[in-house]
């Protein structure tokens, strides 16, 4: 009787772990990729290739090169979770009365790192790797005119979902670029925060 019962738990907590990973195999795929890409091709020959295409931004976007990630940047004029997850559909979404990207200020902008397949946009996954960036790598984010702002990472943190004084414009005059994401991966009970700040010219 144990032995059955211990074989049904077993068998339902496969198709739990199955159903978590086809609902995210997007997420997962990301991670896979990323790691050969990491461990197979130098990072000499991503900057190559980088250089090679001559990575040009059009308005409003948004460009990770070390993770090559990129997005068009939405703006939105509501705060409801209606309108932020619209939204997020058609890329990361810069958090209403927030800093304009360049100005002093924090431009905030968040982004999904997973979501259900079958949910609508092209932009499920964008912030998936996120969570791998390193300190001092450069973001670059345009403008409205297509003007490139670089932006440097100098921390890395998990936060509460709670921590709304992540969005304070108190940077005592500095040029702060916050992105935000949810975490762990399937869930929204905290986020994934990188704070970057802006070169000097």
């Amino acid at each position: 009787m144990v032995f059955k019962i211990m074989k049904i738990v077993g068998f339902l907590a496969a198709v739990v772990i199955a159903g978590y990973l086809l609902l995210n195999f997007s997420y997962f795929s990301a991670q896979v990729k990323f790691f050969f890409d990491r461990t197979f091709v130098t990072e000499q020959q991503r900057e190559f290739n980088r250089n090679e295409y001559s990575i040009t931004l059009e308005s409003n976007e948004l460009y990770i090169p070390t993770l090559e990630i990129r997005a068009p940047i939405v703006f939105v004029e509501g705060e409801t979770e209606a309108v932020f997850q619209t939204a997020l559909q058609k890329g990361v979404v810069q958090y209403p009365n927030t800093a304009k990207v360049g100005n002093v200020g924090n431009t905030y902008i968040f982004g999904h790192s997973s979501d259900f397949a079958f949910a609508k946009g092209d932009y499920k996954t964008v912030f998936a790797l996120l969570p791998n960036i390193e300190l001092g790598v450069e973001i670059w984010v345009s403008d409205e005119n297509a003007k490139v702002y670089k932006y440097r990472v100098y921390d890395k943190f998990v936060a509460e979902k709670t921590a709304t004084h992540l969005l304070s414009q108190e940077t005592n005059g500095k040029r702060i670029l916050t992105l935000q994401t949810s975490y762990p991966i399937g869930t929204a009970l905290r986020r994934y925060i990188v704070k970057a700040e802006l070169k000097p010219e």
